[in-house]
């Protein structure tokens, strides 16, 4: 019966699976990819003894796999469907499969983007004025204007072919193969790996800089680093507008106020490294709480005091 409960979970889940394996007589694995290290060692139970039997069931010797070697079972007429890259999107270009951590991000923002679809991402990252775009895990969205933390292209972006009748991943693999949580035939990069959209587009020039707020005076626009932050507080300012973060920090006797990526407000009383003067087109993002001024950019604060 084991078989059967093994086959019965992997089609109670969500995605689905057309693989499963049984190994040691009791473990279950539910796949759509044999993994590099992968080898067939075909029925030669004497070499390669995958001859555990499956409690319950003694006569079905060998079909529960042995020590580390699993029992692997395809499943007929399964609905899984190989995601493929949306090649573009309006003005949005796909550029590849790109690395990304958990601790060093590539892109800056993470953004809802509802039931995640390439679509809908490029659609939320264009809304804040962004001009990259990455699909990631299947349903998260990123956003930015340069990569970061070295983030590198994956060359082998293709499955290195058919090996014993399933495909089967090639060490390089980047894994960008994860099905959109909104549209499982698009695919929404892997774990710690982004599908890169690129906006060719043009953002319209309406936003201004704010001169003078409540007595304070702007002071330009300062690079900002999320390893080591320019202004020591982020607080919240609520539906972020220049004279909501510039009054949040005041209230709680902040004599800086910095203003990053459309939506941030950041406080301090010194401007700390990395924090010096740089372009002001680097600050070129309208507020979230009012487009037609600037709030910053990626990595990049409008600072008043």
């Amino acid at each position: 019966m084991i078989i059967e409960k093994c086959a019965a979970f992997c089609d109670s889940q969500s995605v689905p699976y057309r693989f499963m394996g049984l190994t040691d007589g009791f473990q279950c694995t539910c796949d759509n990819f044999f993994e590099y290290i992968f080898e067939v060692w075909g029925n030669n139970a004497q070499a390669y003894p995958c001859n555990t039997p499956c409690p319950g069931d003694p006569h079905e010797k060998g079909g529960c796999g042995g020590q580390y070697l699993a029992s692997a079972y395809q499943k007929v007429n399964s609905t899984f469907i190989i995601p493929i890259f949306v090649p573009s999107v309006g003005l949005w270009n796909v550029l590849g499969c790109y690395s990304d951590s958990v601790s060093a991000r590539a892109l800056q923002v993470m953004v809802d983007a509802g039931n995640t679809t390439v679509e809908s991402c490029v659609t939320a990252c264009q809304a804040q004025g962004f001009s990259l775009a990455g699909v990631e895990f299947g349903r998260e969205c990123w956003c930015g204007s340069q990569l970061q933390h070295g983030s590198r292209f994956i060359t082998n972006d293709n499955y290195d072919g058919i090996q014993y009748g399933v495909y089967r991943r090639s060490p390089d693999e980047p894994s960008c193969i994860m099905s959109c949580q909104g549209d499982p035939s698009e695919s929404c990069g892997g774990a710690n790996r982004l599908i890169l959209y690129n906006f060719t587009g043009t953002y319209p020039l309406g936003a201004s800089v704010v001169v003078t707020v409540n007595g304070w005076t702007s002071q330009g626009c300062y690079s900002d680093s999320t390893s080591s932050r320019t202004l020591e507080r982020r607080v919240d300012a609520g539906n972020v507008t220049v004279e909501s973060c510039v009054s949040a920090c005041q209230s709680q006797s902040f004599s800086i106020a910095g203003l990053e990526y459309a939506q941030e407000c950041w406080c301090g009383n010194e401007i700390k490294s990395p924090g010096v003067p740089t372009s002001q087109s680097a600050c070129s993002q309208a507020c979230i709480g009012d487009d037609t001024v600037v709030c910053g950019g990626p990595n990049a604060l409008q600072v008043y005091f």
